[in-house]
């Protein structure tokens, strides 16, 4: 897998979690999302969608996504439950739980318009509060919220379809974009994952452009709860050593990750992937990114 695959697969598992295609999401088409700051330098904003759930926590930086080359590191939490235009309900299990009811305030704004439409041709944005209880605490309590009220926002719809004047249809456009990251051909790469029944971890490196971009990807089940955690940097060449056989490589990315991982392939075909890597997500610091229960691939080209 690409960085660009991983990265866009990440964020489109983030920003559109994990509503089938037959999921009422697709009539409904809207959004609500609201924010709060919840201290140790985190904000927390709970996204609702169909009947999917999700509470991102992390810096304001990481849960940005207006520049996706910015250092970032987030957690976020999934269920499923109540989603209408005037609720939101959702149990989070051991972390908590959400009911809250949106009260808008002013009129309705409606954003500029597209051409060439097929269907709506611009997406509304109705500011308001929501009220009710928002209740909810962190692994060993990095974050804890107990709120009667936030400010937040309901988007609609959820696509437009604009496809250019005499062009062919194109990727419908989000309300919240999904944005591709331009990176070319991969020079140099190193893929490492392990999977184990109801949780998985993914590392990749890629060297493009005169830069490396490492991220770190985590998924969890947890009963009711599903927990993805994401982390990435882009940092100089410099951090991500290979060899011109691809049977040595370092890799030491900076912050959020810790440390050197090391990978070796011997003449019999086995390989070794060892070292101090680690990376620290939002309530999981220092998480372990190397050992025998990953896998890991070297390669590279032109």
């Amino acid at each position: 897998m690409t960085f660009r695959r991983l990265l866009v697969t990440t964020f489109a598992a983030l920003c559109l979690l994990v509503a089938p295609a037959s999921s009422p999401a697709s009539s409904r088409g809207f959004e609500s999302r609201f924010g709060l700051k919840v201290g140790h330098g985190y904000q927390l904003i709970v996204f609702a969608e169909g009947d999917t759930i999700r509470i991102e926590v992390g810096s304001p930086r990481s849960l940005s996504p207006d520049n996706l080359f910015a250092p970032r590191s987030l957690t976020a939490y999934v269920a499923r439950g109540t989603v209408t235009r005037r609720r939101i309900a959702a149990s989070f299990g051991k972390f908590g739980r959400i009911d809250v009811r949106f009260h808008q305030i002013g009129r309705a704004v409606a954003l500029p318009a597209r051409e060439h439409c097929r269907g709506p041709d611009h997406f509304t944005r109705q500011e308001g509060l929501f009220v009710g209880g928002i209740r909810f605490e962190g692994e060993h309590r990095y974050v804890a919220v107990h709120a009667p009220r936030a400010p937040g926002v309901v988007f609609s719809p959820l696509s437009l379809h604009c496809p250019p004047a005499h062009a062919r249809p194109a990727t419908p456009e989000r309300a919240r974009p999904v944005a591709p990251v331009g990176i070319g051909y991969s020079h140099r790469f190193l893929f490492a994952f392990w999977r184990h029944v109801v949780a998985s971890a993914h590392l990749e490196a890629e060297v493009d452009r005169g830069h490396v971009f490492t991220s770190a990807y985590v998924e969890e089940s947890l009963g009711q709860v599903a927990e993805y955690r994401f982390a990435l940097a882009v940092s100089r060449p410099q951090v991500f050593a290979v060899d011109n056989a691809l049977t040595r490589a370092t890799l030491a990315p900076p912050a959020p990750f810790h440390g050197e991982g090391t990978y070796e392939a011997a003449p019999d075909g086995t390989k070794s992937w060892t070292g101090s890597l680690s990376v620290s997500f939002p309530g999981a610091p220092r998480w372990p990114l190397t050992g025998e229960q990953f896998k890991v691939s070297l390669g590279g080209g032109l």
